[in-house]
């Protein structure tokens, strides 16, 4: 017991010689991160030396405030792209254009997360988050006030940006806590994206058909601005210097060069990914886009690398290669991919249920339950990881088997038919389970992977993982679903009209009317029944294959994630008492090693 006091003591004696240079850390010198990762380490080894750390109400507030900052600034995702398209016709744009309203959010928001999630790291967490809410705030004005589509773009690249930063939730929200709650930590900062993924995309129907999906915007105003007040005013105050490292100095240290390159990078590779489901892949548009990205993107990892004379860098190669990648690399392959995975059923699930399960008939009540089955497998997911994740332990085996899992019911789309819509739902339903329990572990897995002064770091990796996984998979997957749709269609659903009795000319233009609906098709000279059940069939098989070369690609990534999985190191021992961060207002302020 008295060698355990004499750890304490030790340890408390140094917090305190720390502090004595100055609140205002002014004159401590620039933080070497070897030496704090070894301090670190010293700290993890020893399970006593955090044994009298606890979770004050005050900070459980702070929790509250966080999640719904971050839940908040989140709305935009579920809810306007289920109703993008909609909006950029009764802008009198082409639909096809709403997909820029959901993509410069992801490609904001990964600029977002990687420039400002690093910089935290100095500049403290309260600032950006404050600037998240006031970018979301004037986001959500200019679009609820936006008669066209560019106004709404410009708004949703806005509300993308402070998402982004309220979105450092992520990471500042699980160090308040335990370090043995880190896994429960990332899934509270979730808590208003289990709202907003299952009553998002209800919502967005039903205020759509009303005539009132501005109120979409005007209750992240109110809400946002809310959650804005209580922030600046009196609650939520994180030590300034995460580091220990002045704001003066930590400007002149700033990765300008890498911030400006990864911006750059970001913006024209994501841009460009866009581009290619408007325009041809060989468009000079598209292929500059990428090109110029991509060269972008290299001379920011070869910056990163080779300056030895970055003293702050956005992205430290050490990170990545540290214990030969499983610290961090790994972990950050598994978020990357797990991402891809969600957005590849994102794509298919929806199309079952518009084209395989519902049509113009089906009750309204019917179409909002089967919108709501990913985001209840979420939630499931998530539940499952806070309650059960510390009894299981082995967190290797944790990440691998829900990634593997996911990937075989998401991979069992492919059986689905229109006849089998109760396999539908249950697939739907446990990979998105899956994939809940596996995305916020990932993210507890790469938050380890740096020390506690480079949090922003390892966390701004994970929101990149997030969107730009996102942005890629949501490209990528509903090409092959466009692509090969298109191409059956137009193979067959010609043969089977002219074989129900249709002229070549009909059936050329029944082929042109199926996907506008019903209406359009009634239009069509010369249409029968029989012609219109024989091409409707076809045309819902097209999806059918669509969504098998979908089902089927996605597992190949999800392949990859499960290889990553085997080259994770074990959490265990860092998921400990030790609670990071105090609040600078709260009784345990002191125990902050920087303020």
């Amino acid at each position: 017991m008295q060698k355990l006091e004499g750890k304490e003591q030790t340890h408390r004696e140094f917090v305190d010689s720390v502090q004595s240079t100055g609140s205002d850390m002014s004159n401590r010198p620039t933080h070497d991160p070897e030496k704090t990762a070894e301090k670190e380490a010293v700290d993890h080894a020893d399970p006593h030396v955090h044994d009298d750390d606890n979770v004050t109400l005050k900070t459980w507030a702070i929790v509250v405030v966080l999640a719904a900052s971050y839940g908040i600034s989140f709305w935009p995702v579920p809810f306007f792209s289920t109703i993008q398209s909609q909006m950029a016709a009764d802008f009198g744009s082409q639909a096809v254009l709403g997909t820029w309203i959901t993509s410069v959010y992801s490609a904001a928001g990964t600029i977002a997360f990687m420039v400002c999630g690093a910089n935290s790291d100095l500049f403290g967490r309260r600032t950006f988050i404050l600037l998240g809410n006031i970018m979301v705030l004037v986001g959500s004005i200019l679009g609820g006030t936006s008669h066209t589509i560019g106004q709404s773009i410009v708004a949703h690249v806005l509300l993308g940006l402070g998402g982004g930063n309220c979105q450092i939730a992520a990471f500042a929200l699980p160090e308040l806590l335990p370090n043995k709650w880190r896994h429960v930590g990332v899934v509270l900062a979730d808590a208003g994206v289990y709202f907003d993924v299952i009553v998002g995309p209800v919502a967005a129907r039903i205020a759509y058909k009303a005539g009132a999906w501005r109120w979409g915007y005007w209750g992240m105003t109110i809400t946002q601005g809310i959650s804005f007040v209580v922030l600046v005013l009196c609650v939520y105050f994180p030590p300034k210097h995460p580091r220990g490292i002045p704001w003066g100095q930590a400007l002149r240290d700033l990765d300008y060069v890498g911030m400006i390159t990864f911006t750059a990078a970001a913006a024209m590779i994501l841009s460009g990914i866009v581009y290619v489901q408007l325009l041809p892949s060989n468009s000079p548009t598209v292929i500059g886009l990428l090109v110029a990205g991509f060269a972008s993107l290299v001379i920011f990892g070869l910056w990163e690398t080779f300056n030895k004379k970055l003293k702050e860098p956005l992205a430290p190669t050490r990170l990545f290669t540290a214990n030969k990648g499983r610290a961090l690399s790994a972990p950050f392959i598994c978020g990357f991919v797990v991402t891809m995975f969600y957005y590849a059923n994102n794509i298919t699930w929806p199309t079952m249920v518009g084209v395989y399960f519902t049509n113009a008939t089906t009750p309204p009540h019917i179409v909002y339950l089967l919108a709501t089955v990913q985001g209840f497998g979420i939630f499931t997911g998530a539940m499952l990881l806070t309650f059960l994740g510390k009894y299981i332990q082995h967190w290797k085996f944790q990440m691998g088997v829900p990634i593997a899992l996911m990937t075989f019911f998401g991979g069992l789309f492919a059986y689905v038919t229109p006849e089998r819509e109760s396999l539908g739902i249950a697939f739907a339903f446990l990979s998105s389970m899956f994939y809940g329990y596996a995305q916020y572990l990932s993210i507890a897995y790469i938050q380890f992977g740096a020390a506690q002064t480079e949090l922003g770091i390892a966390g701004g990796l994970a929101g990149v993982a997030r969107y730009a996984g996102g942005a890629v998979a949501v490209t990528l997957f509903a090409t092959i679903l466009t692509t090969v749709q298109s191409s059956w269609a137009s193979t067959h659903v010609v043969a089977a009209a002219e074989a129900a009795g249709a002229s070549p000319s009909t059936a050329h233009a029944v082929l042109a009317a199926l996907p506008l609906g019903a209406a359009a098709l009634e239009k069509v000279q010369g249409l029968t029944t029989a012609i219109a059940e024989a091409a409707g069939a076809v045309f819902i098989q097209s999806y059918v294959e669509g969504v098998k070369k979908v089902a089927f690609s996605s597992i190949g990534f999800g392949g990859l994630a499960v290889i990553a999985c085997f080259f994770l190191e074990d959490i265990g021992p860092k998921m400990n008492h030790r609670i990071e961060v105090f609040l600078e207002n709260d009784v345990q302020a002191e125990k902050n090693v920087y303020h």
